[in-house]
């Protein structure tokens, strides 16, 4: 009898801690949007577009979700975690690639130089007043956009 109960014990011992460890959601993830996928991809004048920072602005939820391009130019958005997309709706959107760069002083004592910024898309497509560039994302989807920007 002694050697029947240990067992159940320890089950119910580990069903106990198994079931106080589950996570509840807190306040900011219950007031989540529901998210839908959104892929996409980022051309400049026909060619793919690497490491451009790509959002899509909705003034109406006052949420935003971005992304970073990869060597294909290939986007999946992200509003709260990796590649859960945007809640439905219309947005504007702005693209933006820059790099920095900070030359290094011949004196190492002496102060660091400001860094220099790169810009390498046109100005307009920095403004999501001002690109020209909108999406709507649906519930139904396939929600895939290409943005074709052009250095004219």
């Amino acid at each position: 009898m002694k050697s029947q109960i240990r067992p159940t014990l320890w089950l119910v011992g580990v069903v106990l801690l198994a079931s106080g460890c589950q996570r509840q959601p807190d306040k900011w993830e219950q007031s989540r949007l529901p998210t839908v996928p959104v892929t996409g991809a980022v051309l400049l004048d026909g060619e793919p577009i690497t490491e451009a920072t790509v959002i899509f602005h909705n003034g109406q939820h006052a949420v935003s979700a971005t992304a970073l391009t990869a060597d294909d130019g290939r986007f999946s958005l992200r509003t709260y975690v990796p590649d859960d997309g945007a809640p439905p709706g219309e947005y504007t959107v702005s693209i933006e690639k820059i790099t920095e760069h900070q030359k290094k002083p011949e004196n190492p004592e002496a102060p660091l130089p400001p860094v220099e910024i790169t810009h390498h898309l046109p100005q307009r497509y920095r403004n999501p007043k001002a690109s020209g560039l909108t999406a709507e994302v649906t519930e139904a989807g396939p929600n895939e956009f290409v943005f074709e920007l052009s250095k004219k």
